[in-house]
């Protein structure tokens, strides 16, 4: 028969046994402890994800460039989409003109129906004339004295394209013609226009060059504003010496034409900058034609007839494209606790481009304040290309929930 065990045995193994439970106890506790920080440290917050962060446009834009010269296709809002293989610096004659009333209206800006400070003509502004006008060049006639007003010498720039008055508002901005035309060619390089350079302010001098992809981006600029729009839109102004003026761009009202220079010169040949309209959707898009080095008996009927071609041919390609979502929604809501939610829009997502055209996507995300029923607007989806860019309320598929108690207690263990 066993011997029970004596009372030191049972005291010595229930002290061994209670050392054996203390790290236990200890980690249960540890454990315990840092489960209730968990509880009550804030939990992570939601995120978003677009499903792709780019769309491309179905097609392949298309365009017919004269087989002359070189030639460019852009947009106010997208800047270069295609152009003639051939972009090497030529004369551009008077479409230097943009550059010009460009800088004016950023030095000595312009809103809508202001006419701007006065400037009175100087007996240097007559000489400039006189001289012009002597070796045939396009001139406004001004006497001194006569006190003509910022937006009547954008006029008198843009219209009659006068080459006195180029060095009338060059000098009224930058006390000479020469700190002028270094302003000029500073802006062009800022613009990343390389194949650029002014020589002077009106293009009468053979040396300023350009070539048709930089004066879509000059133009895109300039388009910005819309005083230099309203301008270069107007079919004629009265002047108190020259009488009436009337836009030399004699395309303007055809072909959805709104502006913008020509040029022409023996040395440029025909040049034409357009810009035309295109009515989609409620917001203003203008098509930026370019054609430069047109050689024909009549260089510079042939480059406007040219690029009026090119805008009839494009105009059908830009229009509004609808953007069907991925089946798993346009964007994801994600948590760590995973309560997600696909992004759907509840109206129909469509934008303004051309064919092949690629826009970025982007989400942000407006709500966070868990729970966020089911069809809250809870995020904007962004397009853009280029300037252009449309944003489109998202919702989400399904309600997202706030973590529960076992996540916040155990979200390091599970």
């Amino acid at each position: 028969m066993a011997k029970p065990p004596s009372k030191d045995s049972i005291l010595l193994f229930n002290k061994f046994s209670f050392k054996r439970k203390i790290p236990i106890l200890l980690i249960i506790a540890l454990i315990c402890v840092i489960s209730i920080v968990h509880f009550y440290r804030n939990s992570p917050g939601i995120e978003v994800k677009p499903m792709s962060p780019t769309v491309t446009l179905p097609g392949q834009f298309s365009v017919t460039f004269p087989k002359q010269g070189e030639s460019a296709i852009g947009t106010s809002k997208f800047g270069v989409i295609a152009a003639s293989s051939d972009q090497s610096s030529i004369p551009i004659a008077s479409v230097t003109k943009i550059m010009t009333a460009y800088l004016v209206l950023k030095v000595h800006p312009l809103r809508p129906g202001e006419d701007g400070p006065v400037i009175t003509m100087t007996a240097k502004d007559v000489s400039n004339y006189l001289n012009d006008a002597s070796h045939g060049d396009s001139t406004v006639a001004v006497s001194e004295g006569e006190k003509l007003t910022e937006r009547q010498l954008l006029e008198g720039l843009m219209l009659p394209s006068g080459d006195n008055i180029a060095s009338t508002l060059a000098r009224w901005i930058s006390g000479s013609e020469t700190a002028f035309v270094t302003k000029m060619n500073e802006t062009a390089q800022s613009l990343g226009m390389t194949e650029t350079h002014y020589e002077d302010a009106s293009g009468v001098n053979p040396a300023s060059v350009s070539n048709a992809v930089d004066q879509i981006k000059i133009t895109q600029v300039a388009m910005e504003d819309p005083v230099f729009r309203q301008i270069v839109a107007t079919p004629k102004v009265t002047f108190p010496i020259e009488g009436t003026i009337y836009n030399v761009n004699k395309m303007l009202g055809y072909h959805g034409i709104a502006g913008v220079k020509t040029g022409s010169s023996s040395s440029a040949g025909g040049c034409f900058v357009s810009a035309a309209t295109i009515d989609v959707g409620t917001e203003p898009h203008y098509i930026i034609g370019v054609v430069l080095g047109q050689w024909t008996d009549h260089p510079l009927a042939n480059a406007i007839n040219e690029n009026a071609k090119m805008l009839d041919e494009v105009r059908s390609e830009f229009k509004l494209y609808p953007i069907t979502p991925p089946p798993a929604g346009f964007g994801q809501v994600i948590n760590a606790w995973h309560s997600n939610s696909a992004l759907y829009s509840s109206e129909p997502v469509q934008i303004f481009g051309y064919p092949g055209m690629t826009a970025a996507l982007s989400i942000n995300l407006l709500k966070n304040q868990l729970p966020i029923p089911q069809g809250e607007n809870i995020a904007t989806l962004k397009i853009q290309s280029g300037q252009y860019v449309k944003e489109f309320p998202l919702q989400n598929s399904v309600q997202i929930n706030p973590p529960n108690v076992l996540w916040r207690l155990f979200r390091n263990w599970i």
